[in-house]
């Protein structure tokens, strides 16, 4: 088997869900979403995870963490994702004030220190499901991922929101299984019975709700970091105001697919997806989780 990597995002504030949702309990063994996309990530075989967090995240949930790993045969890497972190010292003025971390995309880069293998990307506080894991390891391991070839989960949009509010997507276009481009939206909500979302410019557009969408579930290879790297200093050095500008994941990804640097395979997925965004998501989290876990598709304890 190829060696994979899996790099999780989490380190988000959760300014929405009022707390710390990357490592909240979401089962009655007081299991984390997160863990069931390890849970699922090391069936298939990877033993390479690594994180991406902030200062916030416990201590003892790292050595949880390790410890769980380390019985499956895994190393576990952290990476705090500073403010300033691989961000050269003439463009920190610029970053000022300015409270939030730089976006998913820095998020992504911060890990170009450990990973030199394809990787698969995941949101800490997002359900993916078995299938997908299947499907993205099965394309890494028939050599589908490369230097200039990489691949994305696509989800349906209306199968993406909350009902307690707002959420943020990657909307794609696709033809023949390929990704054409990829634009992040934020805001985007049900109003009147219709999807609508604001795009990087802050416009509002209506939006078809079975667009396949990024939930940040990507195939990479390391060359990414090289992208990454590249977009990320136009983006700090034609930014005049960078208080509150975010440096995205899906941008980097279709300025590299624009550009004609890369393809993207778009795998479309069937699986239930739901995530925590807001408080009130809590509950039908839980309960999804305890329905498959009486249904067998996962253990009663994760780790035993």
């Amino acid at each position: 088997m190829k060696n994979i990597s899996l790099l999780v995002l989490a380190g988000g504030l959760g300014s929405r869900y009022k707390g710390q949702k990357q490592v909240d309990a979401v089962s009655q063994q007081n299991e984390s979403l997160m863990e069931f996309g390890l849970y699922d990530a090391v069936k298939l075989g990877i033993k390479k995870v690594v994180f991406i967090i902030n200062d916030q995240f416990p201590e003892k949930y790292k050595d949880h963490l390790v410890n769980v790993l380390k019985r499956k045969g895994c190393s576990a890497y952290f990476v705090e994702q500073t403010l300033t972190k691989y961000i050269p010292e003439e463009y920190e003025e610029k970053l000022e004030g300015r409270e939030r971390p730089l976006g998913t995309a820095h998020a992504v880069y911060c890990g170009k220190d450990i990973i030199r293998e394809p990787f698969i990307t995941m949101n800490a506080d997002d359900f993916y499901g078995q299938q997908s894991f299947e499907k993205a390891v099965q394309a890494i391991q028939d050599d589908q991922i490369d230097q200039n070839n990489y691949g994305m989960l696509a989800f349906r949009l209306k199968n993406t929101l909350s009902k307690n509010g707002s959420v943020s997507r990657g909307i794609c276009q696709l033809e023949n299984g390929s990704l054409l481009n990829v634009e992040e939206f934020t805001s985007i909500e049900k109003h009147k019975g219709k999807i609508e979302g604001l795009n990087e410019e802050y416009e509002r557009k209506s939006l078809d709700e079975n667009a396949p969408v990024s939930m940040n579930f990507w195939l990479l290879h390391p060359s990414f970091f090289e992208l990454a790297e590249k977009d990320l200093m136009s983006f700090l050095e034609n930014n005049a105001d960078l208080s509150t500008k975010e440096f995205y994941l899906p941008g980097v990804i279709d300025k590299s697919l624009q550009s004609g640097e890369i393809q993207v395979k778009a795998l479309p997925t069937s699986a239930q997806w739901f995530g925590l965004t807001y408080a009130g998501d809590k509950e039908f989290v839980t309960d999804q989780i305890e329905k498959m876990k009486a249904a067998q598709e996962y253990p009663e304890k994760l780790w035993d």
